[in-house]
């Protein structure tokens, strides 16, 4: 699968805040600088897009949610059902069935696809068979 935002991992953020759509999004930079290691956080929640960079601010993470992305930049439309994922991208490498949080409350189920350099994480509504979040991560800072 090419996909254009795909790209955009492990490069320096400023590339993806100059180039279109993204340059005309507001995003809100936050700093995390209590954990471990410093994460830098660049959010557009009118476009449910958020980055997550290293120190360096290099992206390492990119969280998209359902209804949001371009189909030019982002292949997996958000209105497929979870067989239609598995049918486009395979078979993933792990997976995780519908669950109850008692703070957070209901997630749906969930699968990830990991290749040599990046992550695909899949992400379905708790009540429909359909996409509710994808996120791209770097093959480095997968969990």
């Amino acid at each position: 699968m090419t996909n254009t935002i795909l790209s955009y991992l492990g490069k320096p953020v400023s590339l993806l805040l100059t180039s279109p759509p993204f340059k005309s999004w507001k995003f809100k930079k936050t700093v995390d600088d209590d954990l471990p290691e410093i994460r830098i956080n660049y959010v557009s929640a009118r476009n449910k897009f958020s980055i997550i960079c290293d120190d360096d601010e290099k992206i390492d993470t990119i969280f998209i949610e359902s209804g949001n992305l371009d189909r030019d930049l982002f292949s997996i439309p958000f209105l497929w059902s979870r067989d239609d994922v598995l049918s486009n991208l395979g078979a993933p490498s792990k997976s995780g069935e519908a669950r109850r949080d008692p703070i957070l409350g209901e997630y749906g189920p969930w699968d990830r696809f990991d290749e040599a350099h990046h992550s695909i994480h899949v992400s379905y509504q708790a009540h429909a068979d359909r996409i509710r979040m994808v996120t791209l991560m770097r093959a480095d800072v997968v969990p």
